[in-house]
């Protein structure tokens, strides 16, 4: 199924489903996201303004591939002229959400840190203690993952209603996120995981470099080869940001799509328009 011929009927998708049809629109207009994404982080150098310009770009991505879904395509310039308006909402949008989820990294850090220091008493007093200190540990960390995971899956289309739906702000866009995946946050934390494996094709050799380089320059800081090769994998890097930014906002507007779908219906965009 061609995603330009059939992306309207798609209706309701599963975790797989979800993904695959992110990756195919992806793939479709890699060059155009590409080159988007890119302007994105030429952006980031530019303080504050330059930040909003980020955010709006990403958003305008997300809009671009939730009108390809609903066979309403739009060109840049189209998609543009509704995400710049709002620039500034997109940066507010991203601050807020990311104030949140510090909090909520602080939160769970401050509580895992407490139970390492129960677990080091227990193992004081006793090594049986320790050991049933160590599983109080793992299951904490697991249970925490999991918990900031589903609290980031309430928040992760954020931008996607601030870009597709009038007459939001950047508080408004996060209750919108919050209240359309209120009912599906477990498959939602499942597409995320699922998303980061595939992302890890091109994160883990990434890393790999990085770790190699960051060794060599501690052994031979003095070596122009290294700082030659530290600004090369400094651009790597900005063009696999580039890469990678499109695949996450095509996602985050396919759980959109499909949110949307399961909630109000394939009449979605009928109704956005009338509005």
């Amino acid at each position: 199924m061609s995603m330009s011929s059939g992306s309207s009927s798609l209706g309701p998708l599963s975790v797989g489903n979800v993904v695959s049809a992110g990756v195919r629109i992806y793939r479709s207009h890699l060059q155009q996201y590409f080159k988007l994404a890119l302007l994105a982080y030429v952006w980031l150098i530019v303080p504050i303004y330059g930040w909003a310009k980020y955010s709006a770009i990403s958003g305008q991505i997300s809009r671009l591939a939730f009108q390809e879904l609903i066979n309403q395509p739009e060109s840049n310039e189209q998609s543009r002229n509704h995400t710049n308006p709002r620039m500034w909402s997109f940066l507010a949008a991203g601050i807020l959400v990311g104030l949140r989820l510090i909090g909520i990294y602080l939160l769970l850090a401050i509580a895992i840190g407490i139970l390492l220091a129960v677990a080091g008493a227990l193992i004081a007093v006793a090594p049986l203690f320790g050991i049933v200190g160590a599983l109080l540990i793992v299951a904490a960390l697991v249970g925490g993952i999991i918990f900031f995971i589903r609290y980031y899956s309430r928040l992760i289309i954020t931008e996607v209603p601030l870009a597709v739906e009038p007459n939001l702000t950047a508080s408004s866009a996060i209750r919108r996120s919050s209240d359309l995946t209120e009912s599906s946050v477990g498959r939602i934390q499942w597409i995320i995981v699922v998303a980061f494996l595939v992302t890890l094709l091109l994160n883990v050799p990434l890393q790999i470099v990085s770790f190699v380089i960051q060794g060599a320059q501690a052994a031979n800081p003095e070596s122009a080869l290294i700082a030659i090769l530290s600004i090369v994998f400094f651009v790597v890097s900005i063009l696999c940001g580039a890469l990678l930014l499109p695949f996450w906002q095509v996602i985050k507007a396919v759980i959109y799509y499909d949110l949307r779908s399961r909630r109000e219906g394939l009449g979605l965009e009928l109704r956005d328009r009338k509005r």
